[in-house]
């Protein structure tokens, strides 16, 4: 009974502070206790003739419950939580959003499979259903972020609300639908080391925001050994290119996961944005600048290959969308141009007689796509070479391949 009281105490405490801050007009202890109930009452889960059954809908409702526990977790564990200008700055640093101060909206949502994708959505990530898109959600009043949890995920109800678990004791493990037929309701206090992954979701929480917002060293370690995913997403979905360590960690995991079309990396440079403007992700080129070498160049080459996808139909199915369509002619040839800008430099200072087991392609990727698409080069040199200093210097340099169709080296 003391813990209950502590509890109750602690929320209560955090909804007086907040009342003004939430689009909520319960108060926000009895808000998570009537929400914790009704998730516990639905089950983690429901089968119906050995299919998932959707046991239970989320609600914005749901997230605002989760509130109190996830700042005071927070609190706890020493994060600084920034002021509105520099919380807005940062968002827009690592997500590329801009949040309105006098939008009324209480969360501004992060789709992972279409950062352009705006629509209010409240889901669990359930990371075995694989056609569900990962959200995550920026609480604008609160000034951090996080995923919708259900209660049972990231608070030990066992303890902290006795009667809670003594209500769940109480549910009926099956019942009936509209059409008649039984549903099977698997309860929160079954599922496999409940415990763990509770601990493991408030960790996660803590060190996602310890990184991004405070900038928390040790928070990224912790996230590089253990939330690899969530880091390759802010790369691959969202366009963070700012740090080499997870640079390195994304683009390793990704190439690894396609050996088979080393190429397929090209997209995570080259994207269209959500004006379906050509934007480039120099922090990534940047990365593989500077971490090519005699003995290693599987991205060099990589985006060489990316070259020719941008010329050639998308046969295999390889991207997620064909390069060929998806560029203009002079987004393509800057896309070129950027790629020849890091490639060819290195191909110079590391291609010799020892490393010739490693850079073993003839040609300049460059001056093999001038053969047959001279135009290329023409493109290149009308748009001022792209602001690229180096590009002028290796245009002119191609003829000591074969003098490329199109280049004028005056």
């Amino acid at each position: 009974m003391k813990k209950i009281v502590i509890y109750a105490i602690m929320i209560l405490l955090y909804s007086c502070k907040s009342n003004n801050k939430s689009s909520s007009k319960q108060d926000t202890s009895t808000l998570t206790m009537e929400i914790l109930k009704k998730q516990i009452e639905a089950g983690a889960s429901a089968e119906k003739f050995e299919t998932d059954y959707p046991n239970y809908k989320y609600s914005e409702q749901d997230l605002f419950a989760t509130l109190p526990i996830l700042r005071e977790k927070l609190k706890s564990n020493g994060f600084k939580f920034l002021d509105e200008r520099k919380f807005i700055e940062k968002v827009n640093y690592v997500f590329g959003r801009i949040i309105d101060p006098a939008s009324k909206n209480s969360f501004l949502i992060l789709n992972t499979d279409n950062d352009c994708n705006k629509e209010v959505r409240f889901s669990r990530n359930d990371f075995s259903i694989e056609l569900n898109p990962y959200l995550y959600y920026i609480v604008k009043k609160e000034n951090f972020l996080t995923e919708l949890y259900a209660l049972p995920e990231i608070v030990n109800y066992k303890d902290q609300s006795p009667e809670i678990f003594a209500f769940e004791n109480t549910i009926p493990l099956s019942k009936t639908d509209f059409d008649g037929e039984k549903i099977k309701i698997y309860p929160w206090k079954d599922v496999d080391s409940i415990d763990s992954k509770r601990q493991k979701n408030l960790e996660t929480f803590v060190h996602r925001n310890k990184y991004l917002f405070n900038e928390d060293r040790a928070s990224l370690a912790w996230l590089l050994n253990n939330d690899k995913l969530f880091l390759k997403m802010l790369v691959a979905n969202f366009g963070y290119d700012k740090d080499a360590k997870i640079n390195k960690m994304a683009l390793t995991s990704i190439f690894k996961e396609h050996s088979a079309s080393p190429e397929f990396i090209g997209q995570l440079f080259f994207v269209k944005d959500c004006e379906n403007k050509l934007k480039i992700r120099e922090g990534l080129l940047k990365y593989v600048e500077e971490n090519t070498s005699a003995t290693d160049n599987r991205f060099i080459y990589a985006l060489g290959s990316y070259i020719f996808d941008l010329y050639s139909e998308d046969i295999d199915k390889i991207f997620d969308e064909d390069p060929s369509k998806k560029f203009t002619p002079v987004e393509k040839a800057e896309i070129v141009a950027n790629i020849a800008n890091i490639e060819n430099p290195a191909r110079e200072k590391y291609k010799s007689p020892e490393s010739s087991l490693v850079w073993n392609i003839p040609g300049s990727s460059l001056y093999n796509l001038s053969v047959s698409h001279p135009e290329v080069i023409k493109i290149i040199e009308e748009h001022n070479y792209f602001g690229l200093p180096k590009m002028k210097e290796i245009i002119v340099k191609l003829q000591e391949e074969a003098p490329p169709i199109g280049a004028d080296p005056e």
